[in-house]
């Protein structure tokens, strides 16, 4: 779980900024005591933490000094529980600042709301905004979870959350366009729209922002993970890997050359790709004949890797050559394919020049008509 905060909190820094001396001065309503909150965050590489007792009302304060404006997490542990027990520890973002900070909640800090200073508002709107798609997208994944594969329930619920995340992703847009010159801003675009999966729009949105967002530290990062997403292009050459496919032989990309071949990367535990994934072997069944075939990448990693993997290919009939380092995040595929989100794929011409980049849907079905 520590990993997984660091991975939230990695490259949030935005420079050209005095020191900052925040007070966050909040107030939970219902607590059990003894309780300590936190306020968690990333500098010069390292985790670091701030902590106060909360006192008997509710209310506690946290002081400190940053080297510039970031992202936070505040969070509260009970007294003998480790901060980081919880798979899913109670936290909400904040923006440590200059100024006091207002933060409040009735009980979880999931629900808190946060104030005080122009960041933490430009949060909360954020926040706000974004609310009704939240809670609408976990009821269709919920629904997805009780359906089973391959039926009209779970084509309908899987349409209805393509169309939610398009007007989820049309609702970030603006709000990135209207906050120019906010970090707020800058950090939903690093985790919404990443180069390597759709490098145009991410280059666009960026340039809507204000020079001094574009040029911090944290918008210049922001700018290379662009330049280095154009090495996967379409019209450039897909970098070569060898994995080992479940009966644990080695199986290289360069070995399809010869074919059309979609790289696919997904996991047995990421609903939108098993949601895909019909339409992926229909489109399998349909062009297998005329020089195309899948790869299959797998992200799954853990202690029942294999198993949860092997038991997804069955279920859901992938008929195709599937490979894995069982590594998940930590996959060597995902540094050479700057893989951040999945499901992803490219297809790849039989010389394994790239073609086509993240088809899903129709589209799938559209490019493979057109070139097979």
């Amino acid at each position: 779980m520590k990993k997984v905060i660091v991975m939230l909190l990695a490259a949030v820094p935005f420079a050209a900024f005095a020191q900052q001396k925040y007070t966050i001065n909040g107030t939970i309503a219902k607590v059990r005591l003894p309780t300590t909150a936190y306020v968690v965050y990333q500098e010069s590489g390292r985790m670091k933490f701030d902590s106060a007792a909360v006192q008997p009302d509710g209310q506690f304060s946290l002081k400190g000094v940053v080297s510039v404006p970031m992202k936070a997490y505040v969070m509260v542990s009970p007294a003998r529980e480790k901060l980081f027990s919880s798979p899913s520890p109670d936290q909400t973002g904040v923006y440590l600042e200059n100024g006091h900070i207002e933060f409040s909640t009735p009980d979880s800090m999931f629900r808190a709301r946060v104030g005080g200073t122009p960041l933490n508002h430009d949060q909360q709107e954020m926040v706000d905004l974004l609310a009704p798609f939240v809670k609408q997208e976990a009821a269709l994944q919920a629904a997805f979870r009780k359906a089973k594969v391959n039926t009209p329930d779970d084509a309908k619920n899987a349409q209805l959350l393509k169309d939610l995340m398009l007007s989820k992703e049309q609702a970030e847009e603006k709000f990135i366009k209207n906050h120019p010159n906010s970090l707020v801003s800058l950090n939903l675009l690093r985790v919404t729209f990443r180069p390597e999966s759709s490098p145009e729009k991410a280059s666009t949105l960026f340039n809507t922002l204000s020079p001094e967002i574009r040029t911090s530290k944290a918008g210049e990062a922001y700018l290379s993970s662009i330049g280095k997403a154009k090495v996967l292009d379409i019209g450039n050459m897909a970098p070569d890997f060898t994995f080992k496919n479940p009966k644990g032989e080695d199986v290289s990309l360069s070995s399809f050359k010869g074919k059309y071949v979609l790289v696919d990367f997904w996991a047995s535990w990421c609903i939108p790709c098993r949601q895909e994934n019909p339409n992926v072997v229909k489109n399998y069944e349909q062009y297998k004949s005329k020089n195309f075939t899948i790869l299959g990448v797998s992200l799954d990693g853990g202690e029942d890797a294999r198993k949860n993997w092997a038991d997804a290919i069955a279920k859901d009939g992938l008929n195709w050559e599937q490979v894995s380092d069982l590594r998940g995040w930590g996959s060597y595929a995902t540094q050479l394919f700057h893989i951040n989100a999945i499901p992803a794929n490219f297809l790849l011409d039989p010389t394994g020049k790239i073609i086509g980049k993240n088809l899903r849907g129709e589209e799938l079905g559209a490019k493979l008509s057109k070139i097979l």
